[in-house]
């Protein structure tokens, strides 16, 4: 059976694929995975690989030349503290969404509360929240039972006690329900220039983008949230920057009131929160 040094094969292999998707990092990344060891094993023994092994990586690196992310080739995502299942029935985990768990924790302590991940996709912000909080009663809800399967393995995968709900946004809930609502919802524009990045094809396009230039499910989801809020409760979403002033406009014209707006680590305006009177 043929062998090959890993190392020699990460050389050949980004030889083969200048022009391509598949960089030398995501070659090494490919390697990592299949052979199931670390960085640092890799070039301290440059372990040998077999012909097996050489055809599983050979298919990933088909796979990511054709722009499918790295996530889904390999079936997980880091995201918070969290380990996640993801597939292409969900959104990648992108790293400015933890500014909204971020944000939602350094407002809110362990004092329960009942709090509502609006379209949830791979359970990722509900996940990440009752891991910090588990006193907290987090429901997570999605239209697309697709997502919902996904958030189920993520909720067995992290023993996580959620309730999650199929509903579309909020048809599902009582009124004066939750103290806390918090959502990414679709807020790209069908003429975005970033539905043409790396990889974001491979992605359910509905839960990417929103017809009145990404606005309409975010207009849909302030407008609608004043009535399933408790007295002082508290609405997040994260968004575009350039959406910002509409962002902000769409609160004040529903008479939200403390309405403040964060910036993610790249300095643009990422996540609003308002609450209701």
């Amino acid at each position: 059976m043929i062998k090959v040094n890993s190392l020699e094969l990460i050389n050949q292999l980004s030889k083969e694929n200048l022009d391509h998707y598949c960089s030398k990092e995501d070659i090494e990344l490919l390697i990592l995975h299949t052979l199931g060891i670390d960085r640092n094993t890799l070039y301290r023994e440059s372990p040998l690989v077999d012909e097996d092994h050489l055809i599983k990586i050979r298919h990933f690196v088909e796979r990511r030349n054709l722009g499918e992310p790295l996530a889904y080739i390999f079936g997980n995502k880091g995201f918070w503290s969290l380990d996640l299942f993801v597939d292409d029935n969900v959104l990648v985990p992108r790293p400015e969404t933890e500014l909204l768990v971020e944000k939602v924790l350094s407002l809110y302590d362990s004092k329960p509360l009942k709090l509502l991940d609006l379209g949830t996709g791979s359970g990722a912000i509900g996940l990440s929240l009752i891991s910090e909080r588990p006193s907290w009663e987090v429901y997570c809800s999605d239209l697309s039972f697709k997502a919902l399967n996904v958030a189920k393995e993520n909720k067995k995968n992290n023993s996580a006690k959620v309730h999650l709900v199929n509903a579309n946004w909020l048809s599902a809930f009582e009124v004066s329900s939750f103290d806390v609502i918090v959502s990414n919802p679709p807020y790209v524009d069908q003429n975005d220039k970033r539905l043409f990045e790396d990889g974001v094809s491979f992605e359910p396009i509905e839960a990417l983008v929103a017809e009145e230039r990404g606005l309409r499910d975010l207009k849909h989801i302030i407008k609608t949230s004043k009535d399933y809020l408790q007295d002082n409760g508290s609405l997040f979403v994260e968004h575009a920057p350039e959406q910002s002033k509409d962002v902000i406009d769409l609160f004040n014209n529903y008479s939200y009131s403390s309405i403040r707006l964060f910036q993610d680590l790249n300095g643009d305006d990422r996540v609003s929160f308002a609450k209701i009177v």
